[in-house]
């Protein structure tokens, strides 16, 4: 038993003519206007937002230390607050730094060479790891309380993501 197709219908016969025009063809004819390109996602941001993001983070951040001191300070008593500046002071002087390099990295003609940001990274990642070990073996301090300080400028990244998402919610005035 031969199976047999039906036979094509009037309108669709001789309707293609030859092949579709690709996208280059169809950008090339006059009567096909080229879609403009949208450069609105590569224009730089103003440099103002970044540096208001910098200063809502450190202020945040310091308000996180205020209330891990006080949690602490009821909780661990004075050694555990030591714990919690120390610890606090280093992942600011950290913070800090960083923001330093990174300003210094994305100018428009950096001025550090490979080899020195590397060392600089180097040196901070180490001297980082020296002071988590002075805080916790050399000093005795509680362990939870260095580790609260190193999270509160974690604390204020997240409070800065939890501003913006409001924000952005929120129609301006």
């Amino acid at each position: 038993m031969e199976e047999r197709l039906p036979p094509p219908r009037p309108e669709a016969q001789g309707t293609v003519t030859g092949p579709v025009p690709g996208p280059e063809e169809a950008a090339a004819t006059p009567d096909v206007p080229a879609p403009e390109p949208d450069y609105s996602q590569t224009e730089p941001e103003d440099p103002r937002i970044a540096v208001g993001v910098l200063r809502r983070i450190r202020g945040i951040s310091v308000a996180a230390y205020v209330v891990f001191a006080g949690l602490v300070a009821i909780t661990s008593g004075f050694a555990g607050l030591a714990g919690l500046t120390c610890s606090a002071l280093v992942v600011m002087i950290n913070f800090l730094w960083l923001e330093q390099i990174v300003s210094s990295v994305l100018q428009p003609t950096p001025q550090l060479k490979p080899w020195k940001l590397a060392l600089r990274m180097a040196a901070r990642f180490v001297l980082l790891g020296a002071a988590i070990s002075v805080s916790i073996y050399v000093a005795r301090f509680n362990a939870f309380s260095v580790l609260l300080g190193f999270s509160t400028v974690v604390a204020g990244i997240i409070g800065e993501a939890l501003y913006s998402t409001y924000r952005s919610y929120v129609p301006r005035d």
